[in-house]
């Protein structure tokens, strides 16, 4: 997994703009199928070394960050920028295999089971020592909606589901040792094509 992240130095007209910025940021991820997560963020430090906006995006390898680096629509969005900007930096960098991890220790878990659509999907409650709430759980092939009440990190650690997330007319396929993200408040449609183990990690 590459992980391509971007500070953005915004000049006058760029503050001006920078709502407008934001909001074609967020758009990639929708624009641009190999984008597995994209993460916006807004800087509150009054440190004149300090960027204004950042940008992170993950993809599965290096061909697909080359692949998003002359994307029509990535291309766009920096003609439109360019004009706004200072100055930007970059860093990427690979994720180690390990990087996620596969034990919990330390952790609080929930005896009894959740389950959901007559006993399709089952899960249980997780909470490590610093207050994160996971569940663990199995999906048998079917298809379903999830409403979401915070953000949600999902996990796929074994199986094969196709997702379509809100606002999103785009169907991801996910994978084993692949992952999307759902915003709070929302729902997302999953079509389970076998059984599923995941991991959902529940974002504050």
């Amino acid at each position: 997994m590459i992980k391509h992240i971007v500070f953005f130095k915004l000049n006058e007209e760029g503050h001006k703009n920078r709502d407008e910025i934001i909001i074609k940021l967020n758009q990639l991820k929708n624009d641009i199928s190999i984008i597995k997560a994209l993460e916006v963020g807004i800087n509150f430090a009054d440190e004149a070394r300090a960027h204004d906006l950042s940008l992170t995006v993950m993809v599965n390898s290096k061909e697909d960050l080359q692949a998003y680096a002359i994307d029509a629509k990535h291309q766009e969005f920096i003609t439109f920028v360019k004009p706004l900007l200072v100055e930007t930096k970059v860093v990427d960098y690979e994720m180690e295999p390990g990087h996620a991890t596969h034990e919990f220790g330390n952790a609080t878990v929930t005896k009894k089971a959740s389950v959901y659509f007559d006993g399709a999907v089952t899960s249980r409650t997780i909470i490590d020592k610093d207050g994160t709430r996971r569940t663990l759980g199995i999906m048998m092939p079917g298809s379903y909606t999830f409403g979401t009440e915070l953000a949600e990190h999902m996990e796929i650690l074994d199986g094969d589901v196709e997702v379509q997330l809100p606002d999103d007319s785009n169907v991801e396929h996910i994978k084993s040792g692949e992952y999307f993200e759902v915003p709070a408040n929302s729902s997302f449609d999953i079509k389970v094509n076998t059984i599923t183990d995941y991991c959902c990690t529940y974002i504050q």
